[in-house]
């Protein structure tokens, strides 16, 4: 394998890159519009010319006004004004003099007001028609508020209205007719809706004052049903004697609960219920009970004694035992009599039958109080209860009594209001209905004089229509431009390749500006078209000679950017192809791989331009045996692989003159090892191909090489054909570089 690429400055990779422009590029379309400029300059004279001849039939205009003093500027004024007598009871307040100045001045210039002083100038002077004079009066009156200076606070109390046309008699007419129509607005409108304010108020009183009376009267019925006046204090009283006994239930509760807890205590301690207490209080106070217990008392005593001493046979013991057994039976006959008569239930076996001391009886009178005192507080919160009960009744109609009482006061008073501001008003309108006209002409309408007392006029302004012409001028001439390059459908520059494609410019190949070293070399020249069957010469001490001129140097510009390609791709295989025929490829191809040869690299040359080659004829070389006989089986690559004349390290590989190639040649894996051994054997292989869209064969050759350069020749190749390529090669991801320009004419 040969030598690589060779190093070069760092200079030249920072400025040999090129990158596609990102966002909207207008530096095509501008330099269509520099190309053009003599068309759109043109054009451009030519309607400014017509716009000033336009202009030059333009009347002069005459231009009036007058002045409107819309409110009051003096003390005095104010405090004369009824609006003040009727409002203010005689102080002045600014506020009622401040006019609604933009209302008004919309109001002034409305269609209607136009139209009305259209119709009454048009009465004066039946010249013209409604609907012209209506149209100038639309658009050139204006009424605008006087200024007294600059800045704020600078707006005076006065109207003024102008008016421009180009009749002064009419002009004349139309700001006479406007200070009529204003004043009148002023006067006789304002007094006519003061007027239909008073009758609307007294159509709106009866009904207003028969609605109250309604009111009252429903009002005064309720008051006489409920047998009140307030229904509001009244329910806030009943809540508050149903809060009175909600409380004093509370209470008691509470003093129930107390004396419950007491009474069962007490319980607890003497082992009685209530009824036995009772009963036990009742034979406790019985005296021949307790006389008969005091006995029995002695008696056990006495028993007691004489146990001790003798035996129970023993005649005292018994005689005590029968005193007692009959001091028993009288106590018990005593107690069954005092419970029947008293009521009692009393069990035989109840403590209430014993004997009861002091302290007990102390205990059973608390327990009898506590009792008593529990009846006592049931029975008072059984009294309660009821009272709250019917307060509660009574406090539930209050809500709706109280809604319908306050929606009835509440129309009462919004009625009566009513009613008193429509009185006030409609006083007041009538005060206001009387006054003077409140707009005053304090200057009439005119028109500026000359010293022979004619009006002075203005004369047209042509400037809106010359630039007016100048710019339909510069529009029509820049679609033309652009529809003319449109149709071209070429490229006018180099950059307008890159720039519409948004591809990469990786070359811009000039005219051909060497001259001929001797009548018998002929130099391929991309300005003329390529050579079909003519054979020319080239000598490899002529492109050494001459290595200063631009078209050598732009194939080093050229090489530079492949350079950089390989830097990032390592690309050893490129193909170059145009969309017609004749846009210089093969010379392009040629002159590029004799610049990489010359730079050391060793280049390979492959004609794959099935339908017309041409590197044969360039290079002077025989063309029986090639690519064709390779991909047919016949021949070796290095049998067929010529030396290019008297160009080191260039070798060409023709087409070969035998039978067509088929497409399974082409399209079949022994052309894609054939590319693979070339790559191996070559620094960088060139490919020569046909026009991209003559044949399908071109996209599978580039879907194996490792770049493809589009040639485009200035002024020549197809923008649409170009555009249509690049869309295809990018869709189907094939190894696109960028282009080169030719430029051939």
């Amino acid at each position: 394998m040969a030598t690589s690429l060779p190093d070069l400055p760092v200079e030249e990779l920072e400025e040999g890159g090129s990158s596609e422009g990102k966002g909207f590029n207008f530096r095509p379309y501008l330099r269509i519009l520099l190309r053009k400029a003599w068309l759109i300059a043109g054009l451009t004279s030519l309607t400014t010319l017509g716009a000033w001849l336009w202009s030059s039939q333009d009347p002069y205009t005459y231009t009036g006004n007058f002045f409107l003093l819309v409110e009051p500027i003096t003390a005095s004024g104010k405090l004369t004004n009824p609006t003040t007598l009727a409002r203010t009871q005689g102080v002045p307040r600014d506020d009622l003099f401040a006019l609604d100045y933009p209302t008004n001045l919309v109001l002034l210039t409305s269609p209607g007001m136009t139209l009305q002083i259209a119709e009454a100038v048009q009465a004066k002077e039946p010249i013209r028609k409604v609907p012209a004079i209506w149209r100038d009066i639309r658009e050139n009156l204006t009424v605008n508020r006087a200024q007294a200076g600059r800045g704020r606070g600078s707006n005076t109390k006065i109207f003024q209205v102008s008016y421009k046309g180009e009749n002064p008699q009419e002009v004349q007419s139309v700001l006479q007719t406007a200070a009529d129509t204003f004043l009148k607005y002023s006067s006789e409108d304002r007094e006519t809706n003061i007027t239909a304010g008073v009758k609307f108020i007294d159509e709106q009183l009866p009904e207003l004052q028969q609605t109250l009376g309604k009111l009252k009267a429903r009002q005064k019925k309720l008051r006489q049903k409920y047998e009140l006046i307030d229904p509001l204090p009244k329910n806030q009283e009943v809540l508050s004697q149903i809060t009175g006994l909600e409380q004093q239930k509370l209470n008691l509760n509470t003093q129930l609960q107390a004396q419950r807890e007491v009474a069962n205590s007490l319980q607890q301690q003497l082992n009685l219920s209530s009824d036995e207490a009772f009963a036990a209080a009742t034979l406790s106070q019985d005296p021949t009970r307790v006389a008969l217990l005091s006995q029995l008392q002695q008696l056990e005593s006495e028993l007691a004694i004489a146990s001790a001493t003798f035996t129970d046979n023993s005649p005292q013991v018994q005689d005590l035992q029968d005193k007692r057994k009959n001091m028993e039976t009288l106590l018990n006959q005593t107690t069954q009599e005092i419970i029947s008569k008293h009521g009692l239930s009393v069990s035989p076996y109840s403590n209430a039958l014993e004997f009861q001391d002091t302290t007990r009886l102390r205990l059973i009178q608390q327990l009898l109080e506590t009792t008593n005192q529990i009846k006592s507080l049931q029975a008072q919160l059984e009294v309660i209860e009821p009272s709250k009960v019917q307060l509660e009744q009574q406090v539930k109609r209050y809500p709706n009594l109280i809604n319908e009482y306050s929606d009835l006061e509440r129309k009462i008073k919004l009625t009566q209001q009513i009613l008193n501001q429509l009185l006030l008003q409609r006083e007041t309108l009538k005060v206001e209905a009387a006054q003077e006209l409140p707009w005053e002409l304090i200057s009439p309408p005119q028109i500026p004089l000359d010293a022979d007392g004619s009006p002075i006029g203005s004369p047209p302004s042509r400037n809106k229509k010359l630039m007016a012409g100048a710019m339909a001028g510069v529009l029509l001439g820049s679609a033309i431009a652009f529809l003319w390059e449109k149709r071209q459908n070429v490229f006018y520059t180099a950059e307008d390749i890159s720039q519409l494609l948004a591809i990469p410019l990786l070359g811009n190949i000039p005219k051909d500006d060497r001259e001929a070293l001797s009548d018998n070399i002929s130099l391929p020249n991309v300005s003329q078209k390529e050579p079909e069957t003519t054979e020319t010469v080239l000598d490899n001490n002529f492109f050494l000679s001459n290595n200063q001129s631009d078209f050598l140097e732009a194939f080093d510009d050229l090489y530079l950017q492949l350079y950089l390609q390989e830097k990032v791709s390592k690309l050893r295989s490129l193909l170059l192809c145009s969309v017609e025929s004749q846009d210089g490829c093969s010379t392009i191809a040629l002159n590029l791989a004799i610049n990489a040869a010359g730079k050391g690299q060793k280049v390979l040359l492959v004609d794959a331009n099935f339908f017309n080659p041409q590197l044969h004829n360039l290079l002077n070389i025989s063309n029986n045996r090639g690519l064709i006989d390779i991909l047919g089986g016949d021949v070796s690559p290095q049998a067929v692989i010529e030396t290019a004349p008297d160009i080191e390290n260039l070798s060409v590989l023709p087409i070969g003159g035998g039978s067509e190639p088929s497409v399974k040649h082409i399209w079949s894996p022994k052309f894609n090892g054939l590319m693979e051994e070339l790559g191996k054997t070559y620094d960088l292989v060139i490919y020569d191909t046909s026009p991209f869209f003559l044949s399908s064969d071109i996209k599978f050759i580039a879907k194996q090489a490792d770049g493809i350069i589009l040639v485009a020749t200035i002024k020549k190749t197809s923008q649409s054909l170009l555009t249509k390529a690049v869309k295809e090669i990018k869709s189907l991801n094939l190894p696109l570089l960028g282009a080169v320009s030719n430029n051939l004419v």
